[in-house]
């Protein structure tokens, strides 16, 4: 490590350390956003599991007998079945999915709660068809005249399941971002007036330095690097909040609600990064507009 990178850090931990109530605010502050915009965009994912549960591409879902409920459908009423549906002037698409491919579905969804996972087998599923609608207002035509089909258990109309699951969602991730955006403006600005005060603090340092010639950019560098850590620091540490918080919670409702897909570990490490870019962004930003007023400490 060159002298001048040795300097530049040892000045930013010495500002951290002088100012030490103030960066502990600075990193609470960034505690509670991040966790925040990470519980905004767990929240996403989890919609779109719940969306995924109940295909929200699909309009309907025509389930097949294989024996529990009703006689199992043959063959022959199966094709006769896609023929009809594939021939109605309402129907975009009718995708046929074998027990199989709704097992590998199911295994997807729910890739994060392997237990539930280990108790299904392909068997199990029932065989379907995934109908696209041209316009999902028509759903009465296809429930009136496949109820009662051979070999038909069930006609599903889901739109309005997933239509609920976004509305609720929505509501929760836009409660959780306005709450994580005025904490991170919050944030900010504590950024902004720790790194006056440390400016302030070394004006007589700063000085000379300018009189021997050091740079703008270089009498700032450990100025900011203070913000970054910081804000940095508070980003870990949401990081990780979330990583112990998500778990737990999931795993106390995943035992009231088993058949329900909720986010992981996966998830949450896709979370991370996010949540760094975001808090360094605020960092350098705050950094750059204190350091900006004054710029002749």
């Amino acid at each position: 490590m060159s002298a001048r990178t040795r300097y530049v850090f040892q000045e930013a931990l010495i500002g951290l350390r002088r100012n030490l109530l103030m960066t502990v605010s600075v990193v609470l502050a960034v505690v509670v956003s991040m966790a925040l915009f990470g519980g905004s965009f767990l929240m996403t994912k989890q919609v779109e599991r719940l969306s995924s549960l109940f295909i929200g591409q699909i309009d309907t879902l025509i389930y097949l007998c294989d024996g529990r409920q009703c006689p199992e459908i043959t063959e022959e009423q199966r094709l006769a079945l896609e023929e009809e549906l594939l021939n109605e002037p309402y129907v975009v698409s009718a995708d046929y999915v074998d027990k199989q491919a709704a097992y590998e579905r199911f295994v997807e969804l729910f890739e994060n709660q392997p237990e539930l996972v280990d108790t299904v087998v392909p068997e199990a599923l029932p065989a379907s068809y995934d109908v696209k609608l041209s316009d999902p207002n028509q759903f009465e035509l296809v429930l009136s005249k496949y109820s009662d089909w051979p070999g038909v258990e069930q006609v599903f109309d889901q739109r309005e399941i997933v239509d609920q699951i976004q509305s609720v969602g929505s509501v929760f991730q836009v409660g959780s971002l306005v709450i994580a955006i005025v904490q991170l403006v919050a944030a900010g600005v504590l950024v902004t007036m720790t790194i006056q005060v440390t400016a302030f603090a070394r004006r007589d340092q700063t000085a000379i330095m300018k009189l021997v010639g050091a740079s703008n950019w270089y009498i700032g560098l450990p100025f900011m690097l203070e913000g970054v850590i910081a804000c940095l620091f508070g980003a870990l540490l949401a990081w990780g909040v979330l990583g112990v918080l998500v778990p737990i919670g999931t795993g106390l409702v995943s035992d009231q609600i088993p058949w329900v897909p909720f986010v992981g570990g996966r998830d949450i490490l896709r979370a991370g990064p996010l949540l760094i870019l975001i808090a360094t962004g605020v960092a350098l930003v705050s950094s750059t507009i204190a350091l900006y007023r004054h710029a002749d400490v």
